[in-house]
């Protein structure tokens, strides 16, 4: 077998034309969009960090305003717990004068029927003594 030199200068040349156009046509484009995708990619990674950092935030204010929330409405229960407890005390403090007057009332109703009484049982006692001493006189 013999090496022909037309044949290998045409092998060479057709190798060479066929590398130029698969570069051109082909690696090219390839490589275009394989440089596209790693940009897609990258833009996708910072926007997703940039999420993280927004969700983050988010997240922190969320937790903020959630403690914001909880004191401000356990300050409202601690002013309305206040609140019912002065118009508890009012309430018992009503209610002690209301006893308080009608145990003086009972009291001087009973000072009173203690009186009346004695002064019965007082005319009552001269009544006897008188009817005794009648009794005793006949």
């Amino acid at each position: 077998m013999t090496i022909q030199v037309s044949v290998l200068v045409w092998t060479v040349i057709c190798f060479a034309l066929l590398a130029a156009i698969l570069h051109f046509l082909l690696f090219r484009p390839v490589l275009r969009v394989m440089d596209q995708r790693r940009d897609h990619i990258r833009r996708a990674g910072e926007k997703k960090a940039e999420y993280e950092r927004a969700r983050a935030r988010y997240e922190a204010m969320l937790a903020d305003s959630r403690t914001q929330r909880l004191e401000r409405q356990q300050k409202e229960l601690r002013a309305e717990l206040e609140q019912l407890r002065a118009d508890n005390r009012a309430l018992l403090e009503t209610a002690n004068e209301t006893r308080l007057r009608k145990v003086d009332d009972y009291s001087v109703r009973a000072e009173a029927d203690c009186a009346r009484l004695l002064t019965l049982l007082s005319e009552q006692a001269d009544e006897l003594a008188v009817s005794f001493a009648e009794s005793l006189t006949k």
